[in-house]
């Protein structure tokens, strides 16, 4: 029951990376698992490079539970990064008294990783040596940008760092020892980054005011979405796969070309124009043999109803260009992936 609670509050479209894997198991005949679920995990963005994510999978392979797959382990890999996403956007609005590192450390651990522990433990076999999820846990929520994910320097590093102690036959429960080993760098980088972040909005804040106070005529910017456009012509014409990190670059450059760091916004002031025009660029990028596939109105009541729940939580809310543009980003990706993947693959 936890783990559906829990699947439920951190959810991913399962069947679809499902049905992307059996599609890469059909193009890849002669490949081992192993082999073809490293692709599957490098064309979803996940990891550091083809080497080290196949080096992880062939470590955990046989400590993965009776019952559950490479799959199953890739698939809370990818299902990890979400939750990433989730946890940066509590830390962007979180504020701890004097900046304590400790508090923030203590604070994201209690509200997020002590669930995630029990759950991904629900993976792993429960004889292995603990420092294996602390080693775990800082592969599966390192950041999308990380540069090495070798396993054997990740394993040394956690090695000497986390204890496992038994009494009798039962383990003792270390498992805030692991979180903190595994996760304290990353909680304490994310931090400083929002600390950073903050401190150049401010300024950028102040350097408006002073703006405004110069000239009172107001730029207006228009959602522009030429990468976005460009890229699904490219596909139409060349079949070239697009990789969800593509999709993501230009759905981030059509939201930032109207929404601005340091600007304010409410999304009812906006969401109708964002629509037609997300819309329209997409159906502006189709070759004219796929344009009777998608009709424009079908298309943007496609788009309303995915940002209806956002809608529903933010409506009132005044926010700054950037944390709009984190938001909606996933969102709108999704819409392109789908598209992608019932509209134009044949």
């Amino acid at each position: 029951m936890e783990c559906i609670v829990f699947e439920n509050r951190y959810k991913i479209d399962k069947e679809r990376l499902i049905s992307y894997y059996s599609r890469i198991k059909r193009q890849f005949k002669d490949q081992d698992q192993l082999s073809m679920i490293t692709k599957f995990l490098v064309n979803q963005s996940i990891g550091s490079s083809y080497e080290d994510i196949y080096g992880i999978l062939l470590y955990f392979n046989d400590k993965i539970i009776n019952g559950k797959s490479l799959l199953d382990f890739a698939i809370e890999w990818i299902r990890a990064q979400k939750i990433r996403l989730e946890y940066k956007k509590y830390l962007i609005r979180a504020q701890y008294p004097r900046n304590n590192l400790a508090l923030a450390i203590d604070d994201c651990i209690f509200r997020f990783f002590l669930d995630i522990d029990k759950y991904l433990r629900t993976l792993i076999k429960k004889n292995i040596q603990e420092y294996n999820f602390s080693a775990l846990y800082e592969i599966f929520f390192s950041p999308y940008d990380t540069k090495n994910l070798n396993i054997d320097d990740i394993l040394l590093r956690h090695m000497h760092n986390v204890p496992t102690h038994f009494q009798g036959s039962n383990k003792i429960n270390v498992n805030i020892i692991i979180l903190r080993s595994a996760l304290s760098n990353l909680i304490v980088k994310d931090y400083e980054d929002v600390l950073f972040s903050r401190k150049e909005e401010e300024a950028m804040k102040h350097s408006q005011m002073i703006e405004r106070a110069k000239s009172k005529k107001k730029i207006i910017y228009e959602f522009n979405g030429s990468l976005l456009e460009r890229m699904i012509k490219t596909y139409c014409i060349s079949k070239k796969q697009i990789f969800p990190s593509e999709i993501e670059k230009a759905v981030s450059q059509f939201l930032s070309s109207y929404l601005r760091f340091g600007s304010f916004y409410k999304i009812s002031e906006f969401k109708d124009k964002m629509i037609n025009c997300f819309a329209e660029d997409i159906i502006c990028g189709l070759t004219e043999n796929k344009k009777n596939l998608i009709q424009k109105n079908h298309l943007e009541s496609a788009i309303s109803n995915a940002l209806m729940e956002f809608n529903k939580l933010n409506c009132d809310l005044e926010l700054d260009g950037l944390a709009l543009k984190n938001d909606l980003t996933p969102i709108l990706k999704d819409i392109v992936i789908r598209l992608i993947d019932t509209n134009l693959t044949f």
